[in-house]
């Protein structure tokens, strides 16, 4: 299967479920859409189904270009505490902070250590596989200064599908590209007031 710069976001997505199971979520098709345009326009050719998936894989899976959590443990008491090791800049810090759950709780984590303001806007998942240890995909849509920015995320836990999906997303905030380390004592302080 061959997808060119005139196919259209339903084509994509139609690929994308038939050759690997991934329902593209109706929110997000039209952005997915317009990036696998652009590589087209951009290589100036056809696209074959793996590189689309391809392009789904850099952009929306595995972007990791600003920073990445490595690990996220959470303690529920009325509402999560979640404490995250996020890695940015060649170092890594703990950040605590609370949240409705476990995702809102890593969400709020990833506010406190950026100071930025975002909001979730869309959420979606499904498996791609049956059975008890089948592997789930999950959507995230964030809303930045008014514009839209989506991650994805893969695996058998769908929290850290989730939280996968979120870290994507964020990564393609281009503010984040100037964002320094947050100051080890003030992350403490942080910390401290979250628990």
């Amino acid at each position: 299967i061959r997808i060119n710069s005139q196919s259209g976001k339903g084509g994509v997505s139609y690929i994308l479920k038939t050759n690997y199971g991934i329902e593209i979520p109706k929110n997000m098709q039209e952005a997915l859409g317009y990036t696998v345009k652009s590589v087209s326009d951009h290589e100036h050719t056809e696209l074959t189904a793996d590189r689309i998936y391809e392009i789904l894989l850099d952009k929306y899976v595995n972007n990791k270009e600003v920073f990445s959590i490595r690990d996220a443990e959470f303690v529920q008491s009325g509402g999560f505490l979640a404490t995250v090791s996020i890695t940015h800049n060649g170092k890594e810090r703990i950040v605590k902070s609370n949240g409705n759950g476990r995702l809102d709780a890593v969400a709020n984590a990833l506010r406190q250590y950026f100071d930025i303001d975002y909001d979730i806007s869309d959420y979606e998942e499904h498996a791609l596989t049956k059975g008890s240890t089948s592997k789930a995909v999950t959507f995230v849509g964030i809303v930045y200064e008014n514009k839209k920015y989506w991650g994805v995320g893969f695996d058998e836990d769908i929290i850290k599908a989730s939280i996968d999906a979120l870290v994507s997303a964020l990564n393609q905030l281009e503010k984040l590209l100037f964002v320094e380390e947050k100051e080890e004592r003030l992350n403490n302080i942080l910390n401290i007031i979250q628990e």
